[in-house]
């Protein structure tokens, strides 16, 4: 057996025991048959309703905000392995049972598929060690298992895997593939999410300084602005009807997106076709290429050119964006928390960086791009903190590379106290996080009893079992804080008026100005809205937050048992979820 296939064999077994371990550990929530948050249970209403003959160009949700529906800003390729799995798996087993096969594959295959990716270009640089080494680190990564485990079949696995995909890109020699597998890659990634936007423009910005710095490089950034445009071109097309007349969004890809790409490539593709002797010139072609981007864009978008949430609802802002943890700044965070999720990316920088400054020709040139990378992932995660995932995926690497050095000096050392340092510092590579977290459960932050007694009731309350006792009333449109509502649609046949999906910005509005308004002015509104019945656990924390900020609210009165007598409280259900029904 070769040392490749063996190597292969490695990886697919790391794969295969993650897997197996992350079955077991997740058991309960794969049995629930729903994902681990909001969005994971919505996506799973929006592939049911998908396959129950909603159409393709179709990705409104109905039920919410009825009868005119929620816009999302999903892409319905996400749904489409998930889709094809329930197809296939409904008839032989049942929907339900498919539905959970699905959920459970898909992210897991993901990982697979990442592994794979992160183990590639770690034994391209480093060698067979470091090549083990990187999927044994994957396996164990919080920020990737988190995105990655069964039933999470949101949009983030997908992301982190062309994130990793671009980047193995770099690592194969030949320009036309390399450029081509890039420039779809960075095409799908923003088809999905345009939070990927920052790390596309790194890696033009990368392939561009290197056609600055070495006019025959030219090849490989060519074919990525031609693939990432024709795929751009294509995804766009491909999932909008109405094609250049779609309405403008700053969260996706939209009509001025397209327009923007479009001017970009006119002026670097004849240039690179040319590509001129003089630096001086390569340099102009490229600046124009960026300045026709941002004048297109902002022409005929400028209120993108400010952010994806510039023109969200300033009361939507206030009561729920500022809360949505993450995706605010680290400085946002607690210590904690911080500490913990940047471990992976400081740890990784550091070892690029250390590497590179030992390394000589073109194992130093290669050890600067991962710096340069890994450093970009960083400070993005510093930003938002949720693109941790992307920039934990990216340290991997160097930190694999670094404990393959490691480990060579190990075989050499012959003085045992530094055998046994050299096994501390590989340890500590392999799983920075877990060693803080460890250090921090020395000095744990104190938590009451009320406060742990809290999240156990909140988690109870909103559980599937709990939620899915709604389903036993009359179909009608429910209020409910914004993170409970999805479950609601995924475990019953209700409609609600709005869940924490910013799209849906007006029910939103109307949703925080019921709970927070006097009585008189809710029962105003929940009448115009159509809304049949009130329901919450108590201990959410959004519920709090009116009470804070409006003490002369409705829900604030409801707190107090003030209740007003055109709402008719139910029987407590579930898991104790209080229910009124609107006179």
């Amino acid at each position: 057996m070769t040392m490749r296939r063996s190597g292969n064999w490695a990886i697919f077994l790391i794969w295969l025991l993650l897997t197996i371990a992350l079955i077991i550990t997740g058991w309960s929530r794969i049995r629930s048959g729903v994902g681990w948050d909001p969005d994971d249970q919505l996506r799973l209403v929006q592939l049911r309703d998908f396959l129950n003959g909603q159409g393709w160009f179709d990705n409104r949700q109905y039920r919410l905000n009825p009868p005119e529906g929620a816009p999302m800003h999903w892409s319905r390729l996400i749904e489409l392995p998930l889709a094809a799995l329930v197809l296939l798996g409904a008839p032989l087993i049942g929907q339900v049972q498919a539905e959970i096969v699905a959920s459970t594959v898909v992210p897991l295959s993901l990982f697979g598929f990442i592994i794979f990716l992160l183990a590639y270009i770690a034994s391209r640089v480093g060698g067979q060690v470091a090549g083990i080494t990187a999927p044994v680190m994957a396996a164990i990564s919080g920020p990737l298992l988190v995105q990655l485990r069964p039933m999470r079949i949101d949009h983030h696995g997908w992301q982190i895997a062309m994130a990793v995909l671009a980047l193995a890109s770099l690592f194969h020699a030949q320009a036309q593939k390399a450029g081509i597998v890039l420039g779809v890659a960075v095409a799908v990634w923003l088809h999905i999410s345009l939070e990927g936007a920052p790390m596309a423009a790194a890696f033009f910005l990368f392939l561009g300084w290197q056609w600055l710095a070495h006019r025959d490089a030219a090849a490989r950034l060519f074919w990525t602005i031609t693939s990432f445009s024709a795929a751009s071109l294509a995804l766009f097309l491909g999932t909008q009807a109405q094609g250049f007349g779609a309405s403008v969004y700053c969260d996706t890809v939209s009509p001025p997106h397209i327009w923007a790409i479009s001017a970009a490539s006119a002026c670097m593709l004849p240039g690179l076709m040319v590509a001129p002797r003089r630096a001086a010139l390569r340099a102009l072609i490229m600046l124009s290429a960026g300045v026709a981007a941002v004048l297109v864009l902002g022409f005929r978008a400028p209120q993108c050119l400010t952010g994806a949430f510039s023109t969200l609802d300033p009361l939507v802002r206030e009561y729920w964006y500022v809360y949505v943890q993450e995706g605010m700044p680290i400085w946002h965070q607690s210590l904690s928390t911080a500490a913990i999720l940047l471990a992976g990316p400081v740890v990784g920088f550091g070892s690029s960086l250390y590497l590179a400054h030992k390394a000589t020709g073109q194992d130093r040139d290669t050890l600067i791009t991962l710096s340069f990378f890994t450093l970009c992932g960083f400070i993005l995660s510093l930003l938002v903190l949720r693109t941790v995932s992307v920039a934990s995926a990216y340290a991997i690497i160097p930190a694999a590379l670094l404990v393959a050095h490691i480990f060579a000096r190990y075989r050499r050392e012959n003085v045992p106290l530094r055998r046994v340092l050299c096994v501390v510092a590989m340890l500590f590579l392999v799983m920075p996080g877990s060693w803080l977290s460890s250090l921090m459960d020395i000095w744990p932050t104190p938590q009451t009893a009320q406060e742990v007694q809290r999240e156990k009731s909140l988690a109870a309350c909103e559980s599937a079992q709990s939620v899915a006792a709604l389903g036993a009333l009359p179909v009608g449109q429910f209020i409910a804080p914004f993170d409970m509502a999805p479950m609601i649609l995924a475990r019953t046949e209700h409609s609600v008026l709005a869940s924490s999906h910013h799209r849906n910005a007006r029910a939103m509005h109307d949703h925080i100005q019921v709970f927070r308004s006097p009585p008189a002015v809710a029962h105003r509104l929940l009448n115009k809205r159509g809304i049949d019945y009130v329901a919450v656990c108590a201990d959410e924390e959004e519920l709090a937050d009116y009470v804070r900020k409006d003490p002369d609210g409705l829900w604030a009165g409801m707190a107090k048992g003030k209740v007003p007598d055109w709402l008719v409280p139910l029987p407590v259900m579930g898991k104790g979820i209080r229910v009124w029904r609107v006179r």
